[in-house]
């Protein structure tokens, strides 16, 4: 009997219906609603959507025991959330739920960071998290970059408790209060959780807050320079994001979507961001549309994507369904410092402009700030010296242009290797001739000490198939 048939019988023995084997309907609904294309087209060995935290210890028991290796599904946006061939377990199904704790959130393991706002929206309380609300506990665990950063800090920044099954199946309550090799973990997995266990809950602190308030404008992509030289100027209450994309705005030829996001109510500081987004607006000779607004974080806010004609707002982003037909997805993200200039935004510029697809884009994610005010290595996460995460999304729908969209990624990669500070490690994959530097670059000086971590808690390669 193969190591995958004997841990999927040893899981549908001890766990039932809550084992779903392969062509199962189980096992496609949750390879259905995995966001990543590739994951969804992976082949795990077997599915398990968990209950709680004694059926995660038995998975891990299951997997020690045969030598399979486990993934975890959450929010289901990281590629890394399946493997072949080895056994998934979908937190999202049934370990799926936020509540409110005083001033504080206890979080399961398979909620989405919207389900985590959404039970802290009437006390009008916050975590702050990245751009989307359907990520979970692998953007939690190993960063959070988003408009309250510059402000707040990571969201991994605000965990205050973490209940985690360990690769023996043991399970271990990991906080400031940690002692010992419990320490050493709690460490660790704030910032590089996955190679360590499983976080079936975890408790984080909270904000209160009021709305946001957000300037958006879509111009031409001569303000580039003028927006690497203002951005870093701005004070902590203040992130001017941006996009490199496309539009209906600008038929045939690429735009320079600016968002600036204030998280203070004071006017005065509203008027700093808005007099910096007026700067770098008048530093383009093209103005294809602006406008003001206020809401609630993160729902009440407008998506951070070029607006279409007139303004008109690009869909949500959702999550797909099983059935649904699936495009192609290649993505990068690094950190860089301020010293961003003319010669790169000349260079992003004439990458952007041969992008394969109009669905290809550049993202200028502002961090800085409050990200620094953490040491590299009080935490797990490197790269907190950076002014900016630039996410590189290389996306195409014909099979044709896999190609092309990866052979462009990787050369918009070489146009900032020169300001790279680090790697957003929620990019990084397994399986790639670049994974190697990209998990050195993640974790810096940090790498080391956490791979002597993982060689002694996960022994057997449990947790393997993370990059580490």
């Amino acid at each position: 009997m193969s190591i995958e048939s004997e841990s999927t019988a040893l899981l549908t023995e001890e766990l039932g219906a809550l084992a779903h084997p392969p062509d199962s309907t189980g096992y496609r609904e949750s390879l259905g609603r995995t966001f990543f294309p590739d994951a969804s087209r992976r082949s795990p060995s077997c599915v398990v959507t968990p209950t709680s935290a004694a059926d995660v210890a038995t998975v891990v028991r299951i997997a020690g025991r045969t030598g399979s290796t486990v993934t975890v599904r959450g929010g289901g946006l990281s590629s890394n959330c399946v493997a072949d061939g080895s056994i998934m377990m979908d937190l999202s199904v049934f370990m799926n739920s936020a509540r409110p704790q005083g001033e504080a959130v206890v979080v399961d393991g398979g909620s989405t960071v919207g389900t985590m706002l959404d039970a802290m929206a009437p006390a009008r309380r916050i975590v702050p998290v990245g751009i989307a609300e359907h990520a979970g506990f692998g953007l939690i665990a190993r960063g959070g970059i988003g408009y309250y950063t510059r402000s707040l800090g990571l969201t991994l920044d605000h965990l205050s408790e973490v209940e985690l099954v360990l690769p023996d199946g043991e399970s271990a309550r990991l906080s400031h209060e940690s002692r010992g090799e419990e320490a050493e973990l709690w460490w660790a997995v704030r910032g590089c959780a996955p190679p360590f266990g499983v976080i079936v809950s975890a408790t984080l602190r909270t904000h209160e807050v009021g709305t946001m308030w957000v300037d958006r404008m879509l111009i031409g992509l001569d303000a580039l320079p003028t927006y690497f030289r203002i951005a870093p100027q701005l004070p902590r209450h203040t992130s001017m994001g941006a996009v490199l994309g496309y539009s209906d705005s600008a038929p045939g030829r690429p735009v320079f979507f600016v968002y600036t996001a204030c998280a203070s109510r004071d006017p005065a500081d509203i008027d700093v961001g808005r007099c910096a987004a007026t700067e770098v607006a008048r530093a383009s000779s093209e103005h294809h549309y602006r406008s003001e607004t206020t809401g609630r974080y993160l729902s009440g806010l407008p998506q951070y994507s070029p607006p279409g004609r007139g303004g008109t707002d690009p869909a949500p982003m959702s999550l797909p369904q099983p059935g649904d037909r699936r495009g192609s997805f290649f993505g990068k993200a690094l950190f860089v410092g301020p010293t961003l200039d003319a010669q790169v935004a000349e260079a992003l510029a004439h990458q952007i402009s041969r992008a394969p697809t109009r669905a290809c884009r550049i993202d200028f994610q502002q961090t800085g700030g409050a990200l620094s005010d953490i040491g590299d290595t009080d935490t797990a996460f490197w790269g907190r010296s950076s002014e900016w995460n630039i996410p590189l999304n290389a996306i195409w729908d014909d099979p044709a242009d896999g190609p092309a969209c990866t052979s462009w990624a990787r050369d918009t990669l070489s146009a900032l290797s020169g300001h790279r500070t680090g790697v957003y490690s929620v990019e990084v994959r397994p399986g790639f001739t670049e994974t190697d530097d990209e998990t050195a670059a993640a974790f810096g000086g940090n790498l080391s000490r956490l791979r002597a971590a993982r060689r002694q808690h996960d022994p057997t390669g449990v947790f393997a198939t993370y990059p580490l």
